[in-house]
C-alpha cells in the first residue's frame, strides 16, 4: 500500500505557474483593447460634458464661452470668449460680483485630439493648469442662444485605437460620436 501525498513536487508547482502565465499572455491583448475602448468613451463622456457645460454657463450668464484644446495632446479648457481669460495670468475679477466659469482638464494618458483628420498622436497631456496660453487653439464659441458659431468635427485618438469622432451642431448644440475604420 502505497502512503498518501501530503505535498506537491516542485516540478508541479512549476507547471501550474507556466500554465498560468501562457494563459495571461494570451488573454491579456485582448483584455487591453477592451480597456482601451472604455477609455476612448471616457474621454468622449468627458468632452460632451464640458461642452454641456459650457453652453449652460453661456445661456445662463448670456456670455459667450470658448472651447479650445492642445492639438496632438489630451489638453482642453473652457471660460469665457475674452482675452482675458486666455492670456495666461490670473482671470480678471467679475465687476458684477458674478463668477466665471473656468474649466481646465486633460484626456486619460495616451488620448489625443485632432481637428482636421484622426492620426495616430501619442503626445502626452501637461498638467492641468501649465498649458502655455499660445497653444490653445479655438475649436468654437458658445453664444448667450446656446448656439455655437461654427459645426464643429474633433477627433480623439490612440494608438492601437479606432479614432473618434465628435460632431457638434451649431445650431441646436447636438453632440454625436462615432468610432471610426483606422
Amino acid at each position: 500500500m502505497k502512503p498518501n501525498r501530503r505535498a506537491y513536487t516542485l516540478f508541479e508547482l512549476l507547471l501550474v505557474m507556466a500554465m498560468i502565465v501562457i494563459l495571461g499572455a494570451t488573454i491579456m491583448p485582448s483584455m487591453e483593447a477592451m480597456y482601451g475602448e472604455f477609455k476612448m468613451s471616457a474621454a468622449a463622456d468627458s468632452v460632451r460634458a464640458f461642452w454641456a457645460e459650457a453652453r449652460a454657463e453661456a445661456m445662463d450668464t448670456s456670455r459667450p464661452y470658448r472651447f479650445c484644446i492642445v492639438p496632438g495632446q489630451g489638453n482642453f479648457r473652457v471660460a469665457p470668449d475674452h482675452a482675458d481669460f486666455w492670456s495666461g495670468g490670473d482671470a480678471p475679477a467679475g465687476g458684477d460680483g458674478q463668477a466665471y466659469l473656468i474649466l481646465e482638464s486633460a484626456l486619460p494618458k495616451g488620448i489625443t485630439f485632432s481637428t482636421n483628420s484622426p492620426s495616430g498622436g501619442s503626445g502626452d497631456s501637461a498638467p492641468a493648469g501649465q498649458v502655455d496660453p499660445g497653444a490653445w487653439t479655438k475649436v468654437f464659441v458658445f453664444d448667450a442662444e446656446g448656439t455655437a458659431d461654427t459645426d464643429v468635427e474633433i477627433f480623439l485618438n490612440s494608438s492601437g485605437q479606432r479614432p473618434l469622432s465628435l460632431k457638434l451642431r451649431a445650431l441646436t448644440g447636438a453632440v454625436t460620436t462615432a468610432h471610426l475604420e483606422q
